[in-house]
């Protein structure tokens, strides 16, 4: 299997794991929940996201995974695949920018680094944006038409 295949599975798959994670949690799954908001110093959630943004999350990475799982070819007899490399594109810089992050919580720039949250970020979220970025990249560049 060549190496562009490998990307757009293992993306996919990536992108309906986490979309997955996302719906069990927009109704009321708790597992894995205690460390994926950005919390303050004082263990105080930056933000509490409710079912609405969840889902919209949910449903985001779900069409991210459409878009990713569109470069087999599988929707070109309907749709130009130029609209799908727009979407890829999109994915990579939605992910990169998600990678550098906001200088404060999140990303490999934050200041606040002694929380849970931030100890995942770290080790967990930032390195799997990065790869989703580079990845969706060399899906892009290495897709012919």
């Amino acid at each position: 299997m060549e190496a562009l295949q490998i990307f757009i599975g293992f993306n996919t798959v990536i992108f309906v794991i986490l979309s997955g994670l996302h719906v069990f949690w927009a109704f009321g799954g708790k597992w894995g929940a205690g460390a994926v908001i950005p919390t303050s110093t004082n263990n105080q959630p930056a933000f509490m996201p409710g079912m609405f943004i969840t889902l919209v999350v949910a449903f985001g990475l779900l069409g991210f995974a459409v878009v990713t799982i569109s470069n087999y070819g599988i929707f070109h007899p309907w749709i130009e695949y130029q609209y799908f490399r727009y979407g890829m594109w999109g994915i990579v810089i939605i992910f990169f920018l998600r990678t550098v992050g906001d200088f404060k919580q999140i990303g490999f720039t934050k200041r606040n680094t002694d929380t849970p949250f931030a100890k995942n970020d770290s080790r967990f979220y930032s390195p799997l944006c990065a790869y989703l970025s580079i990845s969706s990249l060399m899906i892009v560049l290495m897709r012919n038409n």
